[in-house]
């Protein structure tokens, strides 16, 4: 299957490649790129409001924040959503990034029907949906894998593998039936 203007999963894999889970502490910094500079490995071609507004989960604060709004400043609508209200960050996008409009809602990527009710809002507040951002994410706490309690392992599973699979499919569906999306 190909989408034409589908980007999933950018941010997730930037986002577990700079804060692996578990991984050991260390005096060296790591720094994160993002999808829209040029120096970037995961750089994603974005032209100004080419069809569709944008889904970016995980998005009241950090990486997923700035993806927004650098859609917004690209004249993109898009719907951020996050485990926490995103009322107030929905405000401070829609302040300084006035190109584009913001929505927002609550969203749990690990659970099934949260995802589900992601994918009907934002169809319902963007319409056609050209780019979906599986960003949220959770790394468990810098720490030796042996010091980590097993719920929280379970929880890192859910979040950031089995949210970006359950993000990846809600968005398949509902962009397998858009105008201009061609499946091959």
């Amino acid at each position: 299957m190909k989408f034409s203007t589908v980007i999933t999963a950018l941010a997730c894999v930037s986002n577990f490649a700079a804060t692996s889970a578990f991984a050991p502490t260390s005096n060296s910094l790591q720094t994160r790129s993002s999808p829209f500079s040029s120096s970037s490995s995961l750089s994603v071609a974005v032209t100004e409001g080419n069809g569709g507004g944008v889904v970016v989960t995980g998005s009241a604060g950090g990486v997923g924040f700035a993806y927004a709004g650098e859609f917004m400043d690209r004249g993109y609508d898009v719907v951020i959503c996050d485990v926490k209200d995103c009322k107030i960050p929905a405000k401070a996008l829609a302040a300084k990034h006035p190109n584009g409009r913001v929505f927002h809602t609550k969203c749990d990527v690990s659970d099934a029907k949260s995802v589900e009710a992601l994918g009907k809002f934002a169809q319902g507040k963007l319409g056609r949906i050209g780019y979906w951002v599986n960003n949220a994410g959770i790394n468990g706490g810098r720490r030796a894998l042996i010091d980590v309690p097993v719920g929280m392992v379970e929880a890192v599973v859910k979040v950031n593998l089995l949210g970006v699979l359950l993000g990846t499919k809600v968005a398949m569906d509902i962009m397998k039936d858009q105008v201009s999306v061609l499946l091959t």
